[in-house]
């Protein structure tokens, strides 16, 4: 990161975040330092990212089901645990698995009970309409199912959530890093 981009973020996160920004940046950190902490604890390496790098090999080498391959991923970071950090509890090391490779069953935002993939179209489509970016017809579509979609849908975005939608959309928070911050949060 350049020093004029961590100027900026930090002149953004100390003058400009409001109340709900504020709390969104800060649990975004706390969640950072207990990734840092896991990450030391096993030898610094990353477990969610081998799963990742692991599962696209997989998936482009093999034509296994998603679950022997979710399980396959799972015995290997399970591996890369163990090698690094003996001294790892089973508890741990379930806690850990459970982070890295969660059921996808069980992949949904704290705050709300639609799957993360349903609250990232969400915010595309709110993003969208209110920067004019929004075709005509997905409008048309839109309005036609629900017509009060944009009340409905910011009514079930999580806090964290509208915050970084609100930055968005008053030009505080430039494109990449809204949908870094969004990615991030959904756990996408």
């Amino acid at each position: 990161m350049s020093r004029e981009t961590l100027r900026s973020v930090l002149d953004y996160i100390l003058n400009k975040a409001d109340k709900d920004e504020f709390k969104a940046i800060v649990k975004a950190c706390e969640r950072r330092r207990r990734d840092l902490t896991l990450f030391a604890s096993i030898g610094g390496v990353n477990p969610e990212r081998a799963a990742r790098n692991a599962a696209q090999a997989v998936e482009a080498s093999m034509g296994a089901s998603l679950e022997g391959i979710r399980a396959m991923i799972r015995d290997f970071v399970a591996d890369i645990i163990r090698k690094n950090a003996p001294e790892v509890t089973e508890e741990q090391l379930e806690e850990l698995l459970a982070s890295y490779v969660p059921d996808p069953g069980t992949r949904k935002t704290e705050a709300s009970a639609l799957p993360p993939e349903a609250l990232l179209r969400m915010v595309k489509d709110f993003t969208d309409y209110s920067l004019g970016l929004m075709p005509p017809s997905a409008q048309q579509a839109l309005w036609e199912r629900m017509p009060r979609w944009q009340e409905e849908y910011w009514a079930v975005f999580p806090g964290e959530l509208k915050a970084f939608v609100k930055a968005f959309l008053e030009s505080r928070m430039d494109a990449e890093t809204f949908w870094s911050a969004v990615y991030s949060f959904l756990g996408l």
